[in-house]
C-alpha cells in the first residue's frame, strides 16, 4: 500500500514539473492544443518509468542518439609486385665460374655472361621464375699446347631453367629472396676455327639467394647469387654465379 502511494506521488511530481518545465505559463493567452496534452503525458510516462528503472531509459536512449553508425574500413589496393598473376621481366649481367670432376672443369675456370628472368606472381610472396643464360668460361692454359687440350677454345653454356622464388618481406622496398629449381644445360666447347662440339648436355639443379632494391613502384634493381650442380657421362659439373641487373614489372 505504502510503494503504491509513494509511486502516485512520485508520478505526480513527475507530471507536474513536466508541466511546469515544458507548458506556457498560465497567465500567457495561449491555450493547450491536444498535441501539447498528448506532449506533456508522454513526457510524464517517459519521467515515471525513468524515476521507477533508476533513468536507465534516458540514458539508453541518449546513448544512442549520439552513436555514430558504424562505417566498414577498406583496404588500400595491393601494391603491384605483390598481386597475384602479375608477369615481371629482368635482365642480368653475371660472372660466374666452373668446378667439379668433369673434363670442362679441368679445361675451363670462369667468365662473363647475361640472363633474362621472368617472374610470375603464385601469391604476394611467392613467384614462379624461369631464366634463359648465356654463360662463357675462358680456357685453362697449360703450359705445351699438347692434345686434346682447350689452349685454343672456350666454353659457352647455354641454359633454361624454372625455379620457386619465395621472398621475404615484399611489402618492403628492399627484400631478399631464395630460390630452388631445375634446368637443362647445353655445353659447347668453341674452337678458334669455328669448330664446335658439344660436352655433358643434361639436366642440373640450382638453388640460390638474391636481393631485390626497389627504385620506383614497378622498377627495382636485382642482384643474386646461384649455384647449379650437374651429373651427365658419370661426371660432376658445378657452376657459381654472381649476377646483377634490373627487374621491370609493368601494368597500371
Amino acid at each position: 500500500m505504502i510503494r503504491k502511494r509513494l509511486g502516485l506521488w512520485v508520478g505526480t511530481l513527475a507530471l507536474a514539473a513536466a508541466a511546469c518545465g515544458g507548458m506556457p505559463h498560465a497567465s500567457s493567452a495561449q491555450t493547450w492544443s491536444p498535441e501539447t496534452w498528448l506532449s506533456a503525458a508522454s513526457w510524464s510516462d517517459l519521467g515515471e518509468s525513468g524515476l521507477r528503472g533508476g533513468g536507465s531509459s534516458v540514458l539508453r536512449l541518449s546513448e544512442s542518439e549520439k552513436q555514430p553508425p558504424a562505417v566498414p574500413t577498406r583496404r588500400g589496393p595491393v601494391i603491384r609486385r605483390m598481386r597475384p598473376n602479375t608477369l615481371s621481366l629482368g635482365l642480368q649481367a653475371q660472372y660466374g665460374g666452373v668446378r667439379g670432376s668433369s673434363g670442362l672443369a679441368d679445361g675451363f675456370d670462369q667468365g662473363p655472361g647475361y640472363a633474362f628472368r621472368f617472374r610470375y606472381m603464385l601469391s604476394p610472396s611467392t613467384a614462379l621464375g624461369f631464366s634463359f643464360e648465356h654463360q662463357e668460361f675462358g680456357s685453362i692454359q697449360p703450359p705445351l699446347n699438347e692434345p686434346n687440350q682447350f689452349a685454343d677454345s672456350h666454353l659457352v653454356v647455354t641454359t633454361i631453367s624454372g625455379e620457386v622464388i619465395f621472398f621475404r618481406h615484399r611489402e618492403k622496398d628492399a627484400h631478399p629472396y631464395f630460390l630452388l629449381g631445375f634446368g637443362y644445360a647445353s655445353p659447347d666447347i668453341i674452337y678458334t676455327e669455328d669448330q664446335a662440339r658439344r660436352a655433358n648436355e643434361g639436366v642440373f639443379l640450382t638453388g640460390g639467394l638474391g636481393f631485390e632494391r626497389f627504385i620506383r613502384p614497378r622498377f627495382s634493381l636485382d642482384g643474386s647469387l646461384r649455384m647449379y650442380g650437374q651429373i651427365a657421362n658419370s661426371e660432376f659439373t658445378s657452376m657459381g654465379q654472381v649476377g646483377l641487373g634490373v627487374h621491370f614489372y609493368p601494368g597500371d
